[in-house]
Formats: structure tokens, C-alpha cells, sequence
């Protein structure tokens, strides 16, 4: 089993620095995690630190120490408190966008299972091939597969904005041990841009740029990766870190040399977990994450805003985390709904100014005639409906829900054919249109099954899925409507006019130069209208031609009856 494993040191960093932009990276920062009631201002100072930044690290802070013993050393430390929640959605959301590299997913917070930094899970078993820049007979390609894979991986997140290293290997509690040694020492390793083969025969990608730190450990190789690294990245207490260190056991291959019995007498009931990791053999399955299935995404403001501008920029942050999750699990999204928090101190006073009693939250429903998955055209598609609406207080928060998911076709590039820019541009211009007109003002023409001028065509919305009606007809579905276009021909082999004139314009008899005979209608559809009704056109006998007016090349309906001409459409 191939488990990649993402390590991000300094997520919780990220997620108060994304919370309050103002903390740049120039502070050292330490965060505490608790849940309520501690705050920023209830923190102590025998408070014990969870996670520093490089910047604080840089200045001898570390994870464990206490609020004093830190600002002893950097006065101008800022410390913070992080809710478990807010760090939990945030590995809940890279693990939807990990669903697009594998099958199976997991993730585990720092703190959980001996883990010093939080960890997402990719279950990548024969996905190796997906992404091999070459096919040969014997196992290079699926390692070049997997050195490409692990090299994706880290640049989807790090693309996201996390620091992250990652690691490839058999099993995921040894990927996790190798992408946290990883993390630990990027900071004081020197890297390289381009990928090398250790001596080991352990695969690198290594790049302190855009793409991140990356490791893959080819498949019965994790003694091997493990043996150098210290026995503190073994699931084992300190104490037991400790007494390892006076015996001069320092590394994992010195710890698999000591005689087993005497070490698990000391170990006790993690042994058997010990002794199996120090050999390589990792069989843990993942526990699989399972995302909820409406995705949604939320942001809490700190002042409210009132203006469309500053609305769009939230609504921008919104839609990038929304198409990572749809790209992770394959779909587009056929309805937006945008709920906007409202401030509930100015909605109270304009209700006891005597206003209309308004409800706490906003919402403005999007749906989108052609499904959309990627952030621009789902920001395209939400600003004209953030421009056109009224708000009726300052928004305090925003969550962005894709209601409704449809299936998102691949289809592969093809080097000798040029791709149709249409599927690309129009998806989103139609979503455009629809939410600046209106949703019933943007459709398609649609052939009617008829033989009657104005009803050859229909207008028909494009939400319209499932029934089609035609006037003065049945409603019929898609397929039925395809399937009758085949086998019903309602368009003769005359010519048909490129417009339609409505209403018809009438015109002198003998200005009409009748060129073409086209085709002549007698008691149509005559079923549909009462016999008493002796008016009803459809009863009516007409010859329509082919002639020139003054105006141009026209499309001419003659009265048999009475012998008037009205122009019914244009040949140009």
C-alpha cells in the first residue's frame, strides 16, 4: 500500500495569519491551541506554546516552552490562541483537495497519535502510472510516477499557501515519520532545485521554492529511509527518548541493533508498534475521511462591510477554496447560494425605528444554466449578483454553498486537434448573462415540431432541464426532442428564411416579385382550435415564396383567400 503523506509545520501560523493578515510575517509569532473560555487576553504566563513560527524558532522559541520563557527571549513575541475547530475544517479542506490525487483520504491533527505536526493521508496505490513521464518494461517509470506525484502534491499546497513537505513510502505511519523529519529539517538543510538519487536509493525532490520538499521512498525501502533519522520520531515517550540517549542509542538503526527482550520490557505495551516501525513493516489502514456532501466554505470579518467591492474580494477568497474542493472530487456546480451574515446591532435599531422586521442573514442564490467548477468563472458568474444586491445592513460574514453538484466530464488533451474554445468560454458567459438578465432572459432556440411559422421555433430557459414545451403543444424531454428531430424531418429541402419578421409586415401585391414557389399550408394543426373559430389562421390556406421587395430577398406569405401579401421573414 503507497500512502503519500502532506506535513504542514506551520498550519496553525497560517491559520491565524489568514484570520489577521495585519500579523505579517515580520513578528515572531507563537500559537496556543485551546477551546473556549481561553483567550488571547485570559493567556499566562506558565502557558505552554503548541506551535512557533520560523521567525520565533530563528530566535531559540520552541513548541513546549511557556509564555515567559518565551517573551525572555523575544520581547515582541505575539501569542495567540486558536479554537481545535478552526484548525480541523482547515486539514478537513485539504484533504477534500488531496481526493484528486487518490481514492482515500485521512487526516490527523497535531497532537493525535504521537504526531507533532499536523498530517493529511493520500491513499496513492496505482496511481503511480497517472503521472509517469515515461513507460518502460521494468519499475522506472512507476518511480518516476510517484517523483512526479509527490512533486504535484506538494505544489497543489503550496499553491494553496501552506508550507508543506511530503513524503511517499509503504504505509502511513512511516510516510508521516519521514514528512515530519522532513519539516523539521528544511530550516537547516541546503536544498536543491533539480531531483537526485541518494545512496541510499531514496528518491528527492527538494525545492525551497513554489513546489516544496518531497520524498519518495521506493516500495520496500522504509528501513532503509528510516535507519538515520533519531528515535524520537518513534511513537515513544520522552522518558523513554531519554534513557535511549544515556545507553548512546541516538538513531533508528542503532535502536534495531539492542536485544529485544530487555527493550521491551522497558517499552511495555507499545513494543510490538515500535519494533515494526524500526524495521519498516507498516500495515496501519487509513481511516478514511469522508467530505460532507454539500461543500461549503465560510469567513468570519472583523468590522462589517457594506460596499460590492469589498464584498467581491470576500467572495473571491470564498470561490478559490470552493473550486479546490470541487476539483478534488470531480464535479461543477449547478447552484451557488451566498449567505451573508448581517449586523444584528443595525438591523435591531432600524426595527425599533419602526422598520420591517429583516432577518439576520441575506442570501443570494445563483443558478448556473452550465455547471462551473474553476474560480474565475464561479467568481464571474457570483459578481453580478454581488453588484445588483441591496444590502440591508453591514455583512459581518459570508459562507459559499454549492447546493447542487453535477458530474464534471475529463477529457483528455489531444496534441494533433485544436481544442474548442467554446466549451471553455461559453460554461461561463452564459452563467454571466443569466445572473446580470435574469435567469429567464438567457435560453436557446429550440426547432418545434411544426409546420406554423411563429412556432418553427421556441425560446427556452436553460433551467428548463427536464421538460421542454413548445407552444400550443406537449411538453416533451431532451431525449424525446432529439429523438424526434431524427425521425420526424419538419424542415423541408426549400429554403428557410435566416430571420423571422414578427409582427408580419404587410405589403402591396404588386410590389412582390415572386421568385420561388416554396411551399404551401392548408388546415394545420386544425385539431387544436374550436370549428366555430372560422379566423383561426391555422385553418387557413397560405402559399409562402420566395420574393424580392423593395427592402431586399424576403420571405412572403400570399392569402389564397384574399390575395394579401405580408412579409413573414428575410433571406440574407
Amino acid at each position: 500500500m503507497r500512502i503519500a503523506a502532506i506535513c504542514f509545520p506551520e498550519l496553525r501560523v497560517e491559520v491565524f495569519r489568514a484570520k489577521e493578515p495585519s500579523c505579517g510575517e515580520e513578528f515572531p509569532l507563537a500559537i496556543v491551541i485551546a477551546p473556549p473560555p481561553l483567550t488571547d487576553a485570559k493567556v499566562l504566563g506558565n502557558t505552554r506554546l503548541d506551535v512557533v513560527s520560523r521567525e520565533a524558532r530563528a530566535l531559540g522559541i520552541c513548541p513546549g516552552q511557556t509564555v515567559a520563557q518565551a517573551r525572555a527571549r523575544a520581547a515582541n513575541l505575539t501569542v495567540r490562541v486558536v479554537r481545535p475547530e478552526a484548525v480541523q475544517d482547515v486539514l478537513a479542506r485539504l484533504a477534500e483537495v488531496a481526493l484528486a490525487f487518490g481514492a482515500t483520504v485521512s487526516f490527523a491533527m497535531a497532537g493525535q497519535d504521537a504526531a507533532s505536526f499536523d498530517v493529511v493521508w493520500v491513499d496513492v496505490t496505482g496511481c503511480a502510472h497517472l503521472h509517469a513521464a515515461r513507460y518502460t518494461s521494468n519499475d522506472s517509470s512507476v518511480c518516476e510516477g510517484e517523483t512526479v506525484l509527490a512533486s504535484r502534491l506538494a505544489q497543489v499546497f503550496r499553491g494553496l499557501g501552506h508550507q508543506c513537505t511530503v513524503a511517499m513510502a509503504d504505509g502511513p505511519r512511516v510516510a508521516a515519520i519521514l514528512a515530519r523529519a522532513a519539516a523539521l529539517s528544511s530550516s537547516s538543510s541546503s536544498s536543491s532545485p533539480s531531483p537526485r538519487k541518494s545512496a541510499r536509493g531514496l528518491r528527492h525532490v527538494e525545492d525551497s521554492g513554489e513546489s516544496g520538499r518531497a520524498l519518495v521512498v521506493p516500495p520496500g525501502k522504509n528501513a532503509l529511509a528510516l535507519a538515520p533519522l533519531p528515535v524520537a520520531a518513534l511513537p515513544i515517550t520522552a522518558e523513554d527518548v531519554r534513557w535511549l540517549a544515556k545507553l548512546g542509542v541516538h538513531t533508528i538503526a542503532a535502536l534495531r541493533a539492542l536485544p529485544r527482550v530487555s527493550l521491551a520490557a522497558r517499552l511495555g505495551a507499545k513494543a510490538p508498534v515500535v519494533f515494526a516501525l524500526a524495521e519498516g513493516d507498516d500495515r496501519a489502514p487509513l481511516a478514511a475521511y469522508v467530505p460532507p456532501e454539500i461543500p461549503e466554505e465560510e469567513v468570519s470579518l472583523e468590522y462589517g462591510i457594506s460596499g460590492s467591492e469589498a464584498l467581491t474580494f470576500v467572495a473571491k477568497t470564498l470561490t478559490g477554496r470552493l473550486a479546490s474542493r470541487l476539483a478534488g472530487r470531480g464535479v461543477a456546480a449547478s447552484r451557488l447560494e451566498l449567505d451573508l451574515l448581517l449586523d444584528v446591532a443595525l438591523i435591531r435599531a432600524s426595527e425599533e425605528a419602526g422598520a420591517a422586521p429583516y432577518e439576520r442573514t441575506q442570501r443570494l442564490v445563483l443558478e448556473l444554466p452550465s455547471p462551473l467548477s474553476s474560480e474565475a468563472d464561479l467568481l464571474a458568474a457570483l459578481r453580478p449578483k454581488i453588484d445588483r444586491a441591496v444590502l440591508r445592513a453591514p455583512v459581518l460574514g459570508a459562507k459559499l454553498r454549492a447546493a447542487s453538484l453535477v458530474h464534471k466530464p475529463q477529457a483528455a488533451l489531444s496534441l494533433f486537434e485544436s481544442a474548442p474554445k467554446a466549451e471553455r468560454v461559453l460554461p461561463r458567459l452564459v452563467a454571466e448573462l443569466a445572473a446580470d438578465l435574469g435567469e429567464e432572459a438567457v435560453g436557446r432556440l429550440v426547432l418545434g415540431d411544426s409546420w406554423i411559422p411563429e412556432e418553427r421555433s421556441c425560446f427556452v430557459r436553460f433551467e428548463a432541464k427536464s421538460k421542454t414545451t413548445f407552444p400550443g403543444g406537449k411538453a416533451r424531454s431532451r431525449s424525446e426532442e432529439v429523438r424526434g428531430r431524427k425521425r420526424r424531418h419538419m424542415l423541408s429541402s426549400v429554403p428557410e428564411p435566416t430571420r423571422l419578421v414578427s409582427p408580419s409586415v404587410a405589403v402591396p401585391r404588386e410590389a412582390v416579385n415572386v421568385v420561388r414557389h416554396l411551399s404551401r399550408l392548408e388546415s394545420v394543426d386544425w385539431w387544436k382550435r374550436p370549428p366555430t373559430d372560422v379566423t383561426d389562421v391555422r385553418r387557413a390556406g397560405f402559399d409562402y415564396v420566395h420574393a424580392w421587395v423593395e427592402e431586399g430577398s424576403a420571405w412572403v406569405e400570399l392569402d389564397r383567400a384574399t390575395g394579401n401579401a405580408r412579409i413573414r421573414g428575410w433571406f440574407d
